[in-house]
């Protein structure tokens, strides 16, 4: 009897520590926004992006930035500069609109148009201190190529996504 107690006694003690220490496991990479695997990135907010190409883009870049945002649970659809975008915006809804800091004025007069009113996301790429100024004066959301990673850029698009939900005003939205 006594021998059985032990063993029982044993089993509970090795298999009740084994269980908390499974629950730990992993706890620090399932911060939100963050994949169990290294490097990773999900999504907090899925949304349907238009990337309007930057004029000084490559080819194998916008593959790239396409392929981490599907990779992040985005669905991007790319539309080349210099081709009008009211095509895109009558064939599919989007949330969000990311183009060159440079190519926003056009793009916001054909948001005017547009019902569901996408947030704009623009791209900073190695600017002078002026427009950097100016960008920041006139977004609240911003990707900057030259101080942030990949990762802080998909980021980014979470934290306009999350704004939007919100219902804070974006201050592109407004002018």
């Amino acid at each position: 009897m006594l021998r059985r107690l032990f063993v029982i006694g044993l089993v509970a003690a090795v298999f009740g520590s084994a269980s908390a220490d499974l629950r730990a496991c992993g706890d620090k990479f399932l911060r939100i926004g963050r994949s169990a695997r290294y490097r990773g990135y999900a999504a907090v907010h899925p949304s349907s992006i238009l990337v309007y190409t930057p004029a000084s883009s490559t080819p194998a870049g916008i593959k790239e930035f396409e392929a981490l945002l599907k990779r992040a649970g985005h669905r991007p659809v790319v539309v080349e500069n210099g081709s009008p975008l009211s095509q895109a915006f009558t064939t599919a809804k989007f949330d969000v609109v990311i183009a060159d800091f440079a190519d926003t004025g056009k793009i916001k007069q054909e948001l005017q148009s547009v019902s569901s009113q996408p947030g704009l996301l623009p791209i900073l790429n190695k600017p002078t201190k002026a427009v950097a100024a100016e960008a920041e004066k006139e977004y609240h959301c911003l990707i900057k190529l030259h101080t942030m990673s990949k990762y802080d850029a998909l980021a980014e698009i979470d934290h306009l996504v999350e704004l939007r939900l919100k219902g804070t005003t974006v201050p592109a939205a407004s002018k």
